[in-house]
């Protein structure tokens, strides 16, 4: 088995302060009712290693910080994560050694040779970095595969319900069946098979020529080398040719982008210049006839009425106030004064709106020329882009295209030409490939022998621990086998046929009870055989998901067998941690298990004690 890893404690910051969930004990129950929280607290749990397809709900992205405190092999870590940027780095920090420094990793690595939070805790749990072909493990596929079952998959999905390749390679990498030695002579013997079908398809190349006469006489092998050499070096000279003139073109290009950018520019500011005049023009506008306005009141004023009665005054001597009679204080030139300012107001205005009237006409026109131009520009630069760059382009790939093709047959003609007895080197070379085929697919082939005889026996004793499992929790089935190539599995349950698990019933108990089963017997399966690498630690989002409303006592049977497995340590004192989720509370009291009760009104984030941090 893996080295002990134990969950104690998940801290999270939110404004000023931290809280605290403890996880004391190996088996921890959080209870509550379907919308308490449950899935929210277990999908954050081990967020702060550096997963990244956990699901992070609206009350983790809530927190500055989220704290993780755990130990492996008996050694204190502490893993610290932002809550909400997903870019976050995440500090680890040993909490035995002070003199060691303090990791801040990134969740991503965004250079080459960079190690993740992921890949070092992955390292501390001792899983390996494990690859085939395209599909490569990491903390989160084990996370999906093998150390957590999650709600939406449980009942549903076969251990989680990744792709087939990854889940194959977890469980191979797990069970020590992932060797690197086979994967080395796996792809040695696959080279070496390629290095002799090459060789061959040379040979037959060779006969070909030589069956249509083409090599019967050195003399016409000599001038075909000669011909091709001289058309090598026609189609070197063309591509050169080519490629300079697609040069040049990209360099015309170029400048018609530049020119087409200049006078879209132009256009711009001419825009904003015609604009700025049509506004100016407006008010100009507005104004002079607010003036004319003025001067139609002095030229034409309106009737006087008392400002007692309202009635019209009587005409008065000039002089004398047409309202009071007497004398009146205002200058008689007033009113002429007042009219001369308003008529050379108004001319004024009138002046400076015909100004402005050119000045837009003469913006107006900037900016339909430097539209023109932008328009024509972007032309240029498109029609020489289609009938100048493109075309220019395409015939440079043509021509090296076909200079590297003669590059070729001159090679091969040279080396016909002086290799006169060419037949018996090529098949001393193809002998040679062949042997060494041969050697690489024997080695390969033992040691795949040897690997699928381990193979078989772990997997075998696998499928006997899986029955018993599957039995504690379903005294029903009678024979179950996991199939040593793929992992999948066959149960049968008594007066039933058996059944591969998409044949089990959609969403329903016996999915639940075959994934639990498989998870809870191969950390069994680790505790007999020490090559078995299974981190032990689970984590099971309603395992009793479908089964406490139909089967009350298969779900109890279900609990039991996960406190089970968390009392049984191996030889050297391992023991597994169980933190599970129920809608229920346990149908009794269970030593050293503790429950965490959570609800609406008491959410496992929201109401959580203040952590002493």
């Amino acid at each position: 088995m893996g080295p002990s890893i134990v969950i104690e404690k998940l801290e999270f910051q939110r404004g000023e302060s931290w809280q605290v969930r403890f996880i004391r004990g190996l088996v921890t129950f959080l209870v509550g009712h379907s919308g308490a929280g449950k899935s929210t607290a277990l999908e954050a749990l081990l967020y702060p290693l550096g997963l990244t397809t956990a699901t992070i709900m609206p009350e983790v992205g809530a927190c500055q910080q989220i704290r993780l405190t755990f130990r492996v092999a008996g050694t204190r870590w502490q893993a610290t994560r932002s809550g909400s940027n997903p870019r976050a780095r995440v500090s680890l920090k040993n909490l035995d050694d002070d003199a060691e420094t303090e990791h801040s990793l990134p969740v991503k690595s965004t250079k080459s040779g960079e190690v993740t939070a992921s890949a070092f805790v992955q390292d501390l749990l001792g899983l390996p970095q494990a690859s085939r072909g395209a599909t490569r493990l990491d903390l989160d596929a084990y996370y999906n595969t093998i150390l957590a079952l999650r709600q939406h998959t449980i009942a549903s999905a076969f251990l989680g319900g990744g792709k087939d390749e990854e889940r194959i390679l977890v469980l191979e990498t797990i069970l020590g069946l992932w060797d690197t030695d086979l994967a080395r002579l796996e792809k040695n013997a696959a080279e070496t098979a390629s290095r002799f079908a090459k060789a061959k398809a040379e040979l037959s190349a060779y006969k070909r020529v030589q069956e249509k006469g083409g090599l019967t006489d050195p003399d016409r092998v000599r001038s075909d080398y000669e011909q091709k050499q001289r058309e090598h070096v026609a189609a070197a000279e063309a591509w050169q040719n080519t490629d300079a003139a697609l040069k040049a073109a990209v360099g015309e290009h170029g400048r018609l982008i530049a020119l087409h950018k200049a006078a879209d520019a132009d256009r711009r500011k001419a825009g904003k210049q015609a604009t700025a005049a049509h506004e100016k023009i407006q008010a100009a506008t507005a104004e002079h006839a607010r003036a004319e306005g003025a001067l139609g009141e002095l030229l034409d004023p309106p009737a006087e009425d008392c400002t007692r009665c309202g009635q019209a005054l009587p005409e008065r001597d000039p002089g004398m106030c047409r309202q009071c009679g007497q004398p009146c204080q205002e200058d008689t030139g007033h009113r002429e004064r007042k009219l001369a300012a308003a008529r050379a107001k108004t001319e004024h205005l009138r002046q400076k709106l015909r100004r402005l009237e050119e000045t837009l006409a003469a913006a107006t026109t900037a900016a339909d020329r430097a539209e023109d131009a932008a328009g024509a520009a972007l032309k240029d630069r498109d029609t020489y882009d289609q009938d100048r760059l493109q075309p220019a382009r395409t015939t440079a790939q043509q021509a090296e295209k076909a200079a590297h093709g003669l590059s070729r047959d001159v090679a091969r003609l040279k080396e016909w030409l002086d290799s006169s007895d060419y037949l018996g080197k090529q098949q001393t070379i193809i002998d040679a490939a062949k042997a060494e085929m041969e050697r690489a697919k024997a080695a390969r082939d033992a040691a795949l022998t040897a690997h699928e005889v381990r193979r078989k026996e772990i997997v075998g004793r696998w499928s006997e621990l899986f029955l018993l499992r599957l039995k504690q929790i379903n005294p029903d089935v009678e024979t179950a086998y996991i199939d040593s190539a793929d992992f999948t599995t066959r149960v049968k349950e008594r007066d039933n046929p058996d059944k591969t698990f998409p044949q089990s019933s959609v969403m329903g108990s016996p999915k639940v009870i075959t994934n639990v089963a498989a998870l809870l017997s191969l950390r069994d399966l680790g505790r007999a055989d020490p090559a078995v690498r299974v981190p032990p630690l689970l984590i099971i989002d309603s395992p009793l998901a479908d089964l406490g409303a139909v089967d009350q006592a298969t779900g109890h049977r279900l609990i039991e067998a996960l406190i089970d497995v968390a009392s049984d340590t191996s030889t050297d004192g391992y023991a597994c941690q169980i933190i599970a989720a129920t809608n229920d509370p346990l149908p009794r009291q269970y030593a050293d298990v503790r429950e965490i009760p959570v609800d609406t009104d008491h959410r496992f984030f929201d109401h959580a004690p203040h952590s002493d941090t």
